[in-house]
């Protein structure tokens, strides 16, 4: 339990997206950096999960990239 809390303020407080507020007339990057940064965590546990952690190594590189070029344009 102390593990997902630490990770929950992990990803609260270390995400930038939550701190910086964007124009009225933006896009969608923020919401979607959020769903993406979400997505990303729960895939990359995933892998960890089903694989090992060496996999996870090489899988989360992969997810990430992979997610932020899935990003919406402003």
């Amino acid at each position: 339990m102390k593990r997902l809390a630490a990770l929950s303020a992990g990803l609260i407080l270390g995400s930038p997206t939550l701190a910086l507020a964007v124009e009225h007339s933006a896009g969608y990057r923020g919401i979607g950096s959020l769903y993406f940064t979400l997505m990303g965590a729960i895939l990359i546990y995933g892998v960890y999960d089903s694989f090992g952690k060496k996999a996870m190594y090489v899988a989360a590189p992969i997810i990430i990239v992979g997610l932020y070029m899935m990003l919406p344009e402003n």
